[in-house]
């Protein structure tokens, strides 16, 4: 298939022209800016860079780290659907702009980048938050927190269950070695889901006045040296010690993973083949 024409179809399936979004201020260095496509820089979003004009293959991907790009080195004609148009560690470092090198060994190779990041979160089927509640069994009542004009979050029913066998439930879930609690209550049974970076103190608020008792998000422990995340994340745990809900954090990277695999079923369906390009030392972060 020609890139362009799939990108295209992208395009019009996360509604790319009325996005309001802006990323490039922390994604865009003097380093990397030359390999970006023009449109993108215009647009702020979709097609990222176009090293070939036929693709015969997609990966979808949470980030565009070093172990993604080397995992797809060896192919050509590739197409990287990422979530961010970011590389990310899970430690002081957090997000980070793509290096140069990376966007380099892409050129090389004839593989490119598609970026999906707020139309993505917001999807009525692909969204972050709605693929992490089917996948941990959260039936899903109503959707919630504006993100961008569209609402993000998912607030959400299960069976009554002890916190400590739900969160083992979603560390099963996400496939991950532990997830962090904190836990104020023993039953959960109304969830609030927000894949990603959810520690947010007007996110935590809203997510108690609709009557929840637990939220499952991404980040519960925030680890990013910057100031500004870590005060907002001082905050949130501060708001909390009021509200006392049930926090369940599973990681940035692995809240938002369901989403990026259940893309390729959209990509499939395109009729080009598609697979999730998996990041193990993310997935498995400590």
């Amino acid at each position: 298939m020609r890139l362009q024409e799939l990108a295209n179809k992208l395009d019009e399936e996360f509604d790319f022209p009325n996005s309001s979004e802006n990323l490039l201020e922390w994604a865009i260095s003097e380093d990397n800016e030359r390999f970006i496509e023009s449109g993108f820089l215009a647009r702020k979003t979709g097609l990222m860079t176009l090293n070939s004009g036929e693709i015969e293959k997609v990966y979808t991907a949470v980030f565009v780290s070093e172990n993604v790009v080397n995992s797809v080195a060896e192919e050509s004609k590739c197409l990287i659907i990422t979530h961010h148009n970011f590389d990310y560690h899970e430690d002081e470092r957090g997000l980070v702009p793509i290096k140069a090198q990376l966007f380099r060994k892409l050129k090389e190779t004839g593989n490119s980048i598609y970026v999906a990041h707020a139309p993505l979160d917001t999807h009525e089927v692909y969204g972050t938050s709605i693929s992490l509640s089917e996948l941990c069994g959260v039936k899903v009542e109503k959707l919630f927190f504006d993100y961008f004009g569209s609402p993000v979050g998912v607030i959400g029913h299960i069976d009554p269950r002890d916190l400590k066998v739900f969160a083992e439930h979603v560390k099963r879930c996400l496939a991950r070695p532990y997830v962090t609690v904190v836990a104020c209550s023993n039953v959960v049974e109304e969830v609030a889901v927000v894949a990603g970076s959810g520690d947010l103190p007007e996110l935590l608020q809203e997510v108690y006045d609709s009557g929840c008792d637990t939220l499952l998000t991404g980040t519960v422990e925030h680890r990013w040296s910057d100031p500004f995340v870590q005060e907002g994340n001082r905050k949130f745990h501060e708001l909390n010690r009021t509200l006392r809900l049930n926090l369940i954090g599973g990681t940035h990277f692995a809240t938002e993973r369901p989403a990026m695999i259940k893309v390729t079923e959209l990509i499939r369906c395109y009729g080009v083949d598609c697979s999730y390009c998996e990041d193990q030392e993310l997935l498995n972060a400590v």
